[in-house]
């Protein structure tokens, strides 16, 4: 594909972490809007026309579909027919076209896994005003701390014309997330067999960000998500609770966590919540910063752009998360099943991160990203460790939330291919519907706030 230098601001295809620190000037932000999406995607297609130009999405509940507020939302794209299938028969032809993570399982599990592709639906829409922010984010937003933390935003996506990777990955991480959110859904890790037992949990959300009273992000602080966890099930599950606090710049100062177990009525500290923590419920499969693709502070790596590609990833996945499909026809031994899957051609920024000298992560000393253009959302992931052997594969179902209208990671799904395992959260087919607002008072938020929750 043809780079559009005079559309998309990258300075070049290869950029290094050793970024600059100036925003976009007011001549690039002339083209959100025009040339370019308001959050700062190609507006026109592609020149063999299988990626549509973007038309503003579905900015609501589209006519016909018999959407309830409050209900699951249903697939608006139910009557599309696959175009074609990728197994590991005919991967070859579509080298091109797969993402590595995808290239690694289609190699795992040549019997029985497989990507059906339909067409592509540009479809992410979002709030005006979440519009509105990223324009005056465009020419005011700042890398600082070398690239650790962002001034001079809110609410959304602080770099729409990023001219380094690490305003890509800042962009995947402060991407629009809505503001209060709440969640019940379903965690797994199958066993080797296919067994599993699901882990049940209601999560809550304060991006704080995105607050739409916030002035200016100096005043939070430097702690821009408030995220609390319950336990629902299975038995040894329920009552248990934890509190995060993430923070802008984790390198000033680490994200905070604690946690509540009711056998014990106490809360205690956790540490060590920014790189590679093992996450005990995934059965050693998950570390923290793993979820969403990628989620904790960047420092242990040097961070480069590879390009924009087209690339089929996960994309508009109504049928994965609808009421009608039931667990046990998603979670297949060794991976998730083919067959309820979607995945459409869109384009993503490449991000390559590799670990710089003196420092150490468990499962990726090098990690290649894929990052939605029209959403700034990480897509899919390869984890290689210092010998280039793949530890983990990632992928991530970008869901339409179009009443609000917004788009967010639905689910995520790590493989671990050498074990045979894979571990998903956000599973919600069988839970209620997401809301956005919290249940919880916001002082609930800390560790004290989780205590009075955990003995009233």
């Amino acid at each position: 594909m043809a780079w559009k230098s005079g559309i998309f601001m990258l300075a070049g295809l290869v950029l290094s972490a050793q970024m600059a620190l100036a925003a976009a000037t007011p001549e690039e932000a002339k083209q959100l809007g025009t040339a370019l999406t308001p959050i700062g995607a190609e507006r026109a297609g592609n020149a063999a026309g299988t990626i549509p130009a973007w038309d503003g999405g579905l900015n609501g509940p589209p006519p016909g579909i018999g959407y309830e507020p409050g209900k699951h939302h249903a697939d608006p794209y139910a009557a599309d027919k696959v175009l074609y299938t990728v197994s590991a028969g005919n991967m070859a032809q579509y080298d091109g076209l797969l993402t590595e993570a995808h290239k690694e399982l289609l190699k795992a599990y040549p019997d029985s896994y497989y990507l059906n592709v339909y067409p592509t639906h540009r479809s992410c829409a979002y709030p005006a005003h979440v519009y509105e922010a990223i324009t005056r984010n465009a020419v005011n937003a700042q890398l600082v701390h070398d690239g650790n933390g962002v001034t001079g935003f809110t609410m959304a996506t602080p770099f729409p014309i990023p001219h380094s990777a690490r305003e890509v990955l800042w962009n995947h991480e402060l991407r629009y997330q809505g503001y209060k959110v709440t969640r019940e859904s379903a965690a797994v890790a199958p066993t080797k067999s296919g067994d599993y037992t699901l882990e049940v949990t209601q999560e809550q959300w304060i991006y704080r960000y995105s607050n739409p009273d916030l002035a200016k992000i100096e005043d939070l602080d430097n702690v821009m998500m408030h995220f609390m966890k319950r336990g629902i099930s299975p038995t040894s599950n329920a009552g248990t609770m934890a509190v995060f606090h993430n923070t802008l710049d984790q390198v000033l100062d680490k994200r905070r966590g604690w946690a509540y177990r009711p056998g014990e009525r106490k809360v205690k500290r956790l540490v060590g919540q920014e790189y590679d923590n093992i996450i005990q419920s995934s059965e050693g499969i998950r570390v923290n910063d793993t979820y969403s693709i990628f989620g904790g502070a960047g420092d242990l790596y040097d961070w480069e752009l590879t390009g924009k590609q087209e690339k089929l990833v996960p994309y508009n996945n109504f049928r994965f998360a609808s009421p009608a499909i039931k667990y046990k026809d998603i979670l297949h031994k060794s991976h998730l099943n083919p067959e309820v899957m979607r995945y459409e051609l869109h384009r993503v920024l490449g991000l390559e991160a590799k670990v710089k000298t003196g420092k150490h992560h468990i499962l990726a000393s090098r990690r290649r990203m894929y990052m939605d253009e029209d959403t700034w959302t990480g897509t899919a992931a390869a984890l290689y460790d210092g010998a280039e052997n793949v530890t983990r594969v990632q992928e991530a179902h970008i869901f339409n939330y179009y009443d609000v209208p917004y788009c967010n990671i639905g689910s995520d799904v790590i493989y671990d291919i050498a074990g045979g395992r894979y571990h998903i959260i956000g599973l919600r087919n069988e839970q209620n519907p997401v809301k956005f607002d919290i249940l919880d008072p916001q002082d609930s938020f800390t560790a004290e706030g989780m205590r009075r929750l955990g003995t009233r």
